[in-house]
């Protein structure tokens, strides 16, 4: 991720400087976006890829202003609602942690977010005068407790389950899933997924991110604005079916079955369960192991 400025936003904080966060843990839901591809992205204007405009009289499109581009678009959706809400712009990445209650709230911003990236996606000029907008989320449920600092004079979150949405959001791409979520949050969304034909999910994994302890049960959130919403939603039996083979350690046919799902379904998790059962048939781990992969990369 391309750092180019740090500004952190505050609802009604900003309005009146009143708003108190708590000192004390209260458990809150966080989450984590990011633009992905941002240092190519970045390269890609510095070595003029996107001056064709220039041909036509007009000012070429800036750096400067896709990253606005993707703040006005995509993220700008994160910044409305409840009055407890913090977000903080990381440049072109967002943190922003929500009180427990705003499960249906987030499905609700998540569900506008990337419909305009779509539409935005999907607009003239994009993809040659200048990039695409991809976006990738990381949400988990944790404590966490506000800090305030004398140096810019405002409050920041503290709390593992940040670091944990920092981690998800990290690895969203590598399971070829754009909205990734942690069991606990789940948890606490499960009621308006089922309820709600614009969502579903599906299982992915079961890990312990790098430099944690616990193991963590991953889903992705699936949403009928992604083009491939129904090629997931069908392919959840097969990867089911896959997934428990891996687990009892049957990694030949288990391995077969994740292929199946990269060449039918176009979906790159297989390729990555595929390439992993690889791996575990030349180095099997220790007897009493029950699926749980521990991960080497952020």
């Amino acid at each position: 991720m391309v750092i180019v400025k740090k500004r952190p936003f505050l609802k009604t904080e900003m309005e009146t400087n009143t708003v108190k966060f708590p000192t004390e843990k209260t458990k809150r839901i966080a989450m984590f976006c990011d633009l992905r591809d941002s240092t190519d992205i970045l390269l890609n204007f510095e070595q003029g890829i996107y001056r064709g405009i220039e041909n036509r009289g007009e000012k070429a499109f800036t750096y400067e202003e896709f990253i606005l581009d993707v703040h006005e678009t995509s993220y700008k959706e994160l910044y409305l609602g409840h009055e407890n809400t913090y977000a903080e712009i990381y440049g072109d990445g967002v943190m922003g942690i929500f009180p427990e209650d705003n499960a249906k709230y987030i499905l609700e911003n998540i569900y506008r977010l990337t419909k305009r990236m779509r539409v935005y996606n999907d607009s003239i000029g994009v993809g040659v005068f200048k990039p695409r907008i991809d976006i990738g989320f990381g949400i988990t449920v944790g404590e966490v407790s506000f800090i305030y600092y004398p140096l810019d004079k405002r409050h920041h979150p503290v709390g593992r389950c940040i670091h944990e949405a920092a981690r998800i959001e990290g690895i969203s791409r590598l399971y070829d899933a754009r909205v990734l979520i942690s069991d606990r949050f789940f948890k606490f969304a499960d009621t308006y997924i089922h309820s709600d034909n614009r969502f579903s999910y599906r299982f992915i994994d079961q890990i312990i991110l790098k430099h944690f302890r616990e193991p963590i049960t991953l889903y992705e959130l699936l949403i009928d604005n992604d083009p491939r919403f129904e090629t997931k939603k069908n392919s959840t039996g097969e990867y089911s079916e896959a997934y428990s083979k891996y687990c009892r350690g049957e990694w030949e046919s288990a391995k077969r079955l994740f292929q199946k799902i990269y060449y039918e379904y176009r979906l790159g998790i297989g390729s990555v369960m595929a390439k992993r059962c690889d791996i575990l048939l030349k180095s099997p781990p220790v007897p009493d192991w029950y699926g749980i992969w521990k991960m080497e990369d952020k």
